[in-house]
C-alpha cells in the first residue's frame, strides 16, 4: 500500500446498485467494514504510533485522522524506506487562518490530502547528515519538489520551515519534526538547484534523464 488516498469523491448525484447516493459531494466515501487491514508485526513503530505519541503532533494526527486511506496508510508498516516531514502543532499554527478556514471546507479535505503526501519522501531515508549546506531540491511523493540547506547547523526547507527534531527512527523510516508546513503550491522552480541524493520516485517522470526530473 503506498502512501496515496484511497477514497473518491462524488461531483454529482451518484447512482449505487440503483439506489441514489445520499453523500454530500465532495465527501469522502466510507470505509467498508470488511476491509483488510494488514497487521503489523511485533516491534515496529509505524508513522500512526509516533505521531499519535507524541503531544506535539497532535494536530497532524487529527488531519492523518480526517483524511480517507492516510489512518490506514500511516499505520502500515512499509516495505520500503521513507522519510516523513512531521509538521508539528506550531507548523499548522504558524500558518494562520490560511490553515484554518480553508482546511474546513470540502475542498479543503482533499488539499489536506495533497498535503500530507508532500511532507512524504518515498524510497529514501534521509539522515540530517546527508543534506548540504549547498541549497537543493528534493522530491516528495507528490512529485513536486522542496529545497533543502543546512543554514547555521539547522535544515530548511523552502527556506522559511525549520526542522526541529530530526533523526526520529520508525520501522523501515525516519521522521523530522519542523515548524512551517510545506505547502504543494510553493514548489521549487529553480532549475540550478542540484537534485538531493535520492532514491527514483517511480510514475514521477516518464525520463530520469531529462534536467527536470
Amino acid at each position: 500500500m503506498k502512501l496515496l488516498p484511497v477514497a473518491l469523491a462524488s461531483l454529482c448525484v451518484a447512482v449505487v446498485h440503483g439506489a441514489v447516493s445520499d453523500r454530500t459531494p465532495l465527501s469522502y466515501a466510507p470505509v467498508p467494514a470488511d476491509v483488510y487491514v494488514p497487521t503489523n508485526a511485533a516491534g515496529t513503530m509505524t508513522l500512526l504510533e509516533l505521531v499519535q505519541s507524541r503531544d506535539d503532533l497532535s494536530l497532524l494526527a487529527e488531519v492523518v485522522a480526517g483524511s480517507a486511506g492516510f489512518l490506514q496508510s500511516f499505520n502500515t508498516t512499509p516495505e520500503w524506506s521513507f522519510t516523513f516531514f512531521a509538521p508539528s502543532n506550531t507548523a499548522f499554527n504558524n500558518t494562520g487562518s490560511y490553515y484554518s478556514t480553508f482546511a474546513s471546507r470540502p475542498k479543503g479535505k482533499w488539499w489536506l490530502g495533497n498535503l500530507l503526501q508532500h511532507h512524504y519522501v518515498p524510497f529514501s531515508t534521509l539522515l540530517m547528515s546527508d543534506f548540504s549546506t549547498t541549497v537543493q531540491r528534493l522530491q516528495t511523493s507528490t512529485y513536486l519538489y522542496v529545497s533543502t540547506q543546512l543554514q547555521g547547523g539547522q535544515l530548511v526547507l523552502n527556506n522559511v520551515s525549520v526542522v526541529t527534531e530530526g533523526n526520529i527512527p520508525v520501522t523501515n523510516g525516519v521522521v523530522h519534526i519542523i515548524d512551517h508546513i510545506l505547502d504543494p503550491a510553493a514548489q521549487i522552480f529553480e532549475a540550478q538547484y542540484p537534485s538531493a541524493k535520492q532514491a527514483f520516485i517511480a510514475g514521477s517522470c516518464s525520463n530520469p534523464s531529462l534536467p527536470y526530473c
